[in-house]
C-alpha cells in the first residue's frame, strides 16, 4: 500500500513499497523506506538477520547508522527488505541497507544515492539473508524506482568485489537490465581464516629481529604494556585518550592534509556515541599499547557477526623511530587469530598499503559502482558515470605528480658524493 512519498526527515511519514516478486519466484519481499530512527524498534529482527547474513557489514550496525544521522551530514533512507509471512511462519527480516541522499559533486547539483552513508565507513555492501538475498536486493531496487522522491543512481562504495554480494548484485542488475560502471576496483588487506594462506604473513628473519630491537629500545625507555578496553567503565575514557593522540599527530596539524576527528565537532561526537554504543553489546574494543601507563599507539576495532573491521588507529610521533603502531599491530593480530568467534578480519585500508599490507597474508577485493535501478539509462547515471571518472583519474594523475615533484625534492636535497669516494657505499 502507498501512503504518498517519503520525507526522509519525518519519520512518521514512511512509505512501505508494494510487494515484489523475485524473477525466480523464490520469495515474496516487501520493502520499507523509513529513517534510521526506525531501526531502534527492530533490534531483535537485526540481530536475527546478522546470524544469518550472505556477508557482514559493521558500517550498517543500527547504532551507526542512527549516530550518522545525527551528524545532519546528509538525509539518509533506511531500507528494511521482509519476507512476506507464510503459513506458521512469521515476516523475517531479510535485508537492511542504508543510503545517504546528497549531490554528487558540490558543482553538479544531480541528487543521488550514497552508500556508505558517511566517508568515514569503508564498506557499502547490503546486508542480505542468505537464502533470499536475491530477491531482497531485487525488492530494495523496485521500492527505490517506485519511490518518485528519491533519486535512480545510486554510488556504491567499497562493494566487497571478492565475496558473494558482488555476485547477487551483478546477477540482479544484469536481470533488471539496470546500467552500472565500474569505477575502481582495488585490494586492501584482510585475515581470512576460512581460506588457506590468508592469515598473518609470516615475517621474514631480518624483519623480526628490527622489530625485536624495536622493542627492546622502547623497553629501556620504561615499562610497556598493552591494554584492552571494552566494558561500559573503561571504553569512553578510552574514546577521549584516542582521540586526543590522533589530533597529536599529523592529522591535528593545520598545515597537513589530514583530518583528525577532534577538529570536527559533530564528527567526534559521532565516534563517541558509536563506540560506547557498539561497545555495549561486545561489538566494539581499543586495543592500546603504553609506556609507564601512556598510550603511544591505539587501534579501534568494531564487529559484526564473524567479522572485525580495524577502523581507526593513531600513534605517538614521539616514538616513531620505536614503531609503536607496528609493535601494537602484532598484538592486536595475535589477539584476532586466537579468537574462535572471528572468521575474518578487515583491515578498511583504502589500498594495499601500510604494515597491514605486510602482515596479513589476506587481500579482499573491493569495488565502486554507479548504478541505476530502471532498466533505462538515465541522463543523470551517464552525467555522474562520466564526471567520477574524470575527476578519479585527475586525482590520479596529481598523486603521481606530487610522488615525482617529492622523490626530485628528496635527490636534489641529497648530499653529493665526494671525489674519489664514488662507488664506495656511505655510512
Amino acid at each position: 500500500m502507498q501512503q504518498g512519498p517519503v520525507d526522509l526527515v519525518d519519520e512518521s511519514r514512511r512509505h512501505v513499497a508494494r510487494q515484489v516478486m523475485d524473477d525466480l519466484g523464490e520469495a515474496t519481499i516487501s520493502v520499507e523506506i523509513t529513517t534510521p530512527e526506525r531501526l531502534a524498534t527492530i533490534e531483535r529482527e537485526w540481530r536475527d538477520l546478522s546470524g544469518r547474513a550472505l556477508a557482514d557489514n559493521a558500517f550498517l550496525e543500527p547504532s551507526l547508522i542512527a549516530a550518522a544521522a545525527d551528524t545532519r551530514a546528509a538525509e539518509i533512507a533506511v531500507l528494511l527488505a521482509w519476507s512476506a509471512p507464510q503459513p506458521d511462519t512469521p515476516s523475517r527480516l531479510v535485508g537492511l541497507w542504508a543510503l545517504a541522499r546528497q549531490h554528487a559533486f558540490p558543482f553538479l547539483p544531480v541528487p543521488m544515492l550514497k552508500t556508505p552513508v558517511l566517508d568515514h565507513a569503508f564498506l557499502g555492501t547490503p546486508v542480505l539473508d542468505r537464502d533470499n538475498a536475491a530477491a531482497a536486493f531485487s525488492g530494495m531496487l523496485d521500492a527505490i524506482a517506485t519511490e518518485r522522491s528519491l533519486p535512480d543512481t545510486l554510488s556504491i562504495g567499497s562493494l566487497d568485489a571478492s565475496g558473494p554480494v558482488a555476485a547477487v548484485v551483478a546477477d540482479v542488475l544484469a536481470r533488471r537490465g539496470s546500467s552500472s560502471t565500474r569505477l575502481e576496483t582495488r585490494l586492501r588487506p584482510a585475515l581470512l581464516k576460512s581460506v588457506a594462506g590468508s592469515g598473518a604473513s609470516p615475517v621474514a628473519p631480518s624483519r623480526a629481529k628490527a622489530l625485536r630491537k624495536k622493542q627492546q629500545r622502547l623497553g629501556r625507555q620504561g615499562l610497556v604494556s598493552c591494554t584492552r578496553h571494552a566494558g561500559d567503565s573503561e571504553i569512553a575514557p578510552a574514546i577521549e585518550e584516542f582521540l586526543t593522540l590522533e589530533a597529536s599527530g599529523w592529522k591535528g596539524r593545520k598545515s597537513s592534509r589530514g583530518q583528525a576527528i577532534l577538529r570536527t565537532p559533530a564528527l567526534a561526537s559521532f565516534f563517541k556515541r558509536t563506540i560506547v554504543a557498539l561497545a555495549n553489546r561486545d561489538q566494539a574494543q581499543i586495543i592500546a599499547l603504553r609506556l609507564d601507563g601512556r598510550a603511544i599507539a591505539m587501534q579501534v576495532t568494531v564487529q559484526s557477526g564473524e567479522t572485525a573491521f580495524t577502523w581507526k588507529s593513531a600513534y605517538d610521533e614521539a616514538h616513531r623511530a620505536c614503531a609503536p603502531g607496528l609493535l601494537l599491530h602484532q598484538e592486536v593480530t595475535n589477539r584476532f587469530l586466537a579468537d574462535p568467534a572471528l572468521h575474518a578480519i578487515d583491515s578498511c585500508n583504502h589500498h594495499d598499503t601500510g604494515h597491514m599490507a605486510e602482515f596479513w597474508a589476506g587481500r579482499r577485493e573491493v569495488s565502486d559502482l554507479i548504478i541505476t535501478v530502471r532498466p533505462q539509462r538515465s541522463l543523470a547515471f551517464g552525467l555522474v558515470s562520466t564526471v567520477e571518472i574524470a575527476h578519479r583519474r585527475l586525482r590520479a594523475m596529481a598523486r603521481r605528480m606530487r610522488a615525482l615533484l617529492q622523490a626530485a625534492r628528496q635527490h636534489h636535497a641529497a648530499p653529493a658524493v665526494p671525489a674519489g669516494k664514488a662507488g664506495k657505499v656511505q655510512p
